[in-house]
């Protein structure tokens, strides 16, 4: 088993010999929550309401070092090179199990190195990521055939947060497919048939809808939330109700992470 390791824009943050981390204080774990409950007047308590998560900062507390003054001005100025360029940049965490997970971030505060000796300084690294989730980078599937007008059956999601990001395709034949995920009462259908050697490709997270080359956009109804599908770590009890049978759903995605 591997140490853990992570890079950011495609640096690594542990050079050993210039700079490592020693550890990192804050962005493991679940993200907080955005927005509270509504309060309503003359009423015990708060109402719930449905919730999303909110970004992720990560926050690296980490050294820097050289074998003298100059070699640690050297090092801390190849550092800020790598790390500081504007925008947002990949970030990735090689797990102990030599799995990656990847997520995308900017650098979100500054940096200020504190030196402790004449060839060593401590800093820390913030990391803002506007999506809150780390992603595999391999991509998962699973490919259904559709044997009744209501078919039912259950797919194991391997992520620990909940996916809304996936290319849903349905290959007919198939007549207003609606694709349920009843864990949650999310809901998604296609109006229209797609005849047998045809398909209709959904990507939940462009919230685009082709048919062949064309865009079929307003043939797409969904809901159960604002997001077209949402699948849950665990368990999944998927449902495909069609006016026709015999076609498939072929589902592809990247599994998120907390």
């Amino acid at each position: 088993m591997t140490k853990e390791s992570w890079t950011f824009n495609g640096v690594e943050l542990s050079r050993y010999g210039k700079w490592d981390i020693e550890e990192v204080i804050e962005g493991i774990g679940i993200p907080k929550y955005r927005g509270s409950n509504l309060q309503v007047p003359f009423q015990h308590g708060s109402r719930w309401i449905k919730k999303r998560y909110d970004r992720r900062k990560v926050v690296f507390s980490m050294w820097i070092k050289g074998r003298d003054r100059a070699e640690l001005d050297q090092h801390i100025d190849e550092f800020i090179r790598g790390v500081a360029k504007p925008g947002i940049h990949s970030i990735r965490r090689a797990m102990r199990n030599g799995e990656i997970r990847e997520s995308f971030g900017e650098l979100s505060s500054e940096l200020n190195f504190v030196r402790k000796g004449p060839g060593y300084a401590k800093f820390a690294l913030e990391i803002e990521m506007p999506d809150p989730f780390f992603y595999g980078i391999e991509m998962e599937s699973f490919n259904e055939l559709i044997g009744f007008k209501t078919h039912n059956w259950t797919h194991e999601y391997i992520g620990t947060a909940p996916l809304s990001a996936m290319e849903i395709k349905l290959i007919g034949p198939m007549s207003n497919p609606v694709l349920m995920n009843t864990n949650n009462g999310v809901w998604v259908q296609y109006l229209g048939n797609i005849n047998a050697g045809e398909s209709v490709t959904l990507n939940t997270k462009d919230f685009s809808c082709v048919k062949g080359e064309d865009n079929v956009i307003s043939t797409v109804k969904h809901g159960g939330d604002a997001y077209w599908m949402i699948l849950e770590s665990g368990t999944n009890n998927l449902k495909i109700t069609s006016e026709a049978i015999g076609g498939q759903v072929q589902v592809e995605y990247y599994p998120s992470y907390f």
